[in-house]
């Protein structure tokens, strides 16, 4: 019973790390507008897919730093392609939400927070055009 005791906590422990290795689940946006929160070091939802063509990117900084979202494109891994930034919101400081206009065509673009590190730090994400 002892080694059973001993060896429940193991088990609980690669459950957690095994689910926390699928990925997150896909958001559709709603009327062509794509809500974002943003905190320390968040982008949420982090998967969200939308429609081709014109679009609204509103985001809600939920945190205690200053945050933004720019919205890009996705280099070939290995190439030396420089992102390209499609759009960018305004800087937004605690409590404050901005919003900015888009037209995108369909495929996979990078959601990144562009202050500092804080791409370094997870505040990523994805959007899916179709």
């Amino acid at each position: 019973m002892l080694r059973a005791a001993r060896l429940l906590p193991v088990l609980l422990g690669a459950a957690a790390v095994v689910s926390g290795c699928q990925d997150p689940p896909t958001v559709p946006v709603q009327n062509r507008t794509i809500g974002l929160k943003l905190d320390e070091y968040r982008i949420l939802p982090q998967r969200v897919s939308a429609p081709a063509g014109p679009l609204r990117l509103i985001v809600r900084n939920r945190g205690i730093l200053t945050h933004n979202v720019a919205v890009e494109t996705i280099p070939p891994i290995g190439s030396e392609v420089v992102p390209e930034v499609k759009a960018r919101t305004p800087t937004v400081h605690a409590g404050e939400r901005s919003e900015v206009d888009l037209t995108l065509a369909a495929g996979t673009y990078r959601l990144v927070c562009t202050i500092a590190n804080h791409d370094d730090l997870g505040q990523t994400g994805t959007l899916v055009v179709k």
